[in-house]
């Protein structure tokens, strides 16, 4: 279940992938992500599945300090610096490079689960993490030779080497916080607390980097006055996914679902192809990737422990 839970993530957060870029199309506004309403929908989503849940279960909600400042950092991470890093490296190499070098995300999640959660990968899931990731790598290896540019000077070297250590800072930063909303799982079992714990400090985050901004007042009011449906719709996607990830993060090793839900890049490909349009066919190598990763899934969903 954990990692059917994890695929349905990936596919709900390309889905949002898809959405987000139809927003921006229609957007009358140059510049506008979405970020800022997607968020708050977020907050909201979430904060009311949580306190419904909590009227339904059986037995009382049982706060934790701690949890509460694991899944703190595991939102700031995700959604905070890890996506401002990844934005910040695609200004330098553009997006087909730092998405590439992004895909390493779950190389670090398997390594802060190995030394401080003390998770281990048995043979058969571990081969079947080995064929996904693998995929994943080299799908993202050919974004990255597409991307490819030729370079003049060494001011455009420069500028080169700080993008790659940017994106390689966000998929490390992403990695950990991926690790570290386990930490908090392991300390509060609840998926729902954790997953809008994650969408509030990134609501606040978000609101103290527009603050920074010239302009973050009109940009704020903009959000709510001018409200794009694609973004709204984005909202509910933002929310259901990161609630999915957490879910499966209950049942099985951090780890796994990191490699499971690393396969979202390549599942908006396909989206975005049958339902935008795109003049681009999905090539051999594309499906040497699909079967790698079926493959891989298969092996984890028959042999990770029940």
């Amino acid at each position: 279940m954990g990692v059917f839970l994890a695929a349905l993530s990936a596919f709900v957060f390309a889905i949002n992938n898809v959405v987000v870029k139809k927003g921006q199309a229609e957007s009358k506004h140059s510049g506008d992500t979405g970020l800022f309403i997607t968020v708050f929908m977020n907050v909201i989503i979430l904060g009311i599945v949580f306190f419904v849940a909590v009227l339904v279960r059986e037995g009382a909600f049982h706060f934790s300090w701690t949890a509460l400042l694991f899944f703190m950092i595991a939102g700031l991470c995700t959604t905070g610096l890890g996506r401002m890093t990844l934005f910040s490296s695609i200004s330098y190499i553009g997006p087909s490079k730092a998405s590439a070098i992004r895909n390493t995300t779950p190389i670090f999640t398997t390594i802060f689960a190995l030394i401080f959660l003390n998770e281990t990968i048995t043979l058969f899931p571990g081969t079947g993490m080995i064929l996904l990731l693998s995929g994943i790598l080299y799908e993202g290896y050919r974004f990255f030779q597409s991307g490819n540019d030729l370079l003049f000077d060494q001011t455009q070297q420069k500028q080169q080497l700080v993008g790659y250590g940017l994106a390689l800072l966000s998929a490390m930063i992403f990695g950990i916080g991926q690790g570290v909303r386990k930490q908090g799982l392991l300390e509060l079992n609840d998926a729902f607390f954790g997953a809008w714990i994650g969408a509030v400090t990134s609501f606040i985050f978000l609101i103290l980097y527009q603050s920074l901004r010239k302009g973050w007042r009109t940009n704020i009011v903009r959000s709510f006055t001018s409200l794009n449906p694609y973004y709204l719709l984005a909202g509910i996607l933002t929310s259901i996914g990161p609630l999915l990830f957490f879910l499966a993060a209950q049942s099985i090793q951090i780890s796994y679902v990191s490699v499971v839900a690393a396969t979202e890049p390549l599942m908006t490909i396909i989206i975005s192809t049958i339902f935008l349009k795109r003049q681009e066919r999905i090539t051999i190598h594309t499906w040497i990737t699909i079967t790698m990763i079926l493959l891989g899934t298969i092996l984890m969903v028959m042999f990770i422990p029940k």
